[in-house]
């Protein structure tokens, strides 16, 4: 008889950055304390976490070590979660983006996977490493509850790719700060899995309610 294996992932983004609403992608900006503050509260709702992997940039990476050594859980860090790159409009403001760039702001939000920012990442190769990171984690830590800290971008085009969307319509996705998403992997040797469990809420809240 086959034995059935599920593993969990949680996608957790990072909360809120110095610098307010810009397009931050690679650059390696520092939470604000009240962005900490947020993934704190959220992981204090999941004591049974086993592993965590986290993006190398430090508005993750930095959350994620210090969670990884207040609960002695190895953690490794993944180039393939680093946020995507926002090509000329990396590091400004979102809102002079749209009025300054309005028709390839609106390009972008309509259809990234034909009109990526310009000079940017292409959609495709977003979607390419952020599976191929996902997958890892899947087949490393096999039958296990296993944390991602990671970026907004990252975590739409994962969740796309996952769930067989268009890429078109990786922005209806709504992932805010601090953002915490479930996902089931279940494979029992004649089935291959993935199962979106929970999206944006509030897990502490959910558990009580279901108690």
């Amino acid at each position: 008889m086959t034995e059935t294996t599920a593993t969990v992932v949680d996608l957790l983004r990072h909360g809120e950055c110095e610098g307010g609403a810009i397009f931050r992608g690679s650059l390696d900006v520092a939470l604000a304390e009240h962005g900490r503050a947020r993934m704190q509260a959220q992981a204090d709702t999941q004591p049974d976490w086993q592993h965590i992997i986290a993006s190398p940039l430090r508005r993750c990476r930095f959350f994620a070590e210090e969670l990884a050594a207040a609960r002695g859980l190895a953690i490794d860090i993944d180039d393939r979660l680093r946020e995507t790159h926002f090509g000329r409009w990396e590091g400004r403001p979102v809102a002079d983006v749209w009025a300054d760039d309005a028709s390839d702001a609106q390009a972008w939000f309509n259809d990234p996977e034909r009109n990526g920012p310009p000079g940017g990442e292409p959609l495709t190769d977003l979607r390419s490493r952020a599976r191929a990171a996902f997958n890892d984690a899947v087949n490393t830590h096999a039958g296990r509850h296993v944390l991602l800290v990671t970026h907004g971008g990252l975590m739409r085009a994962l969740l796309a790719d996952l769930l067989d969307m268009p890429g078109a319509a990786m922005h209806r996705i709504e992932v805010p700060y601090a953002c915490l998403t479930r996902l089931r992997v279940v494979r029992d040797g004649r089935r291959h899995s993935t199962q979106l469990v929970a999206h944006n809420i509030d897990f502490g809240a959910a558990h009580a309610c279901s108690a």
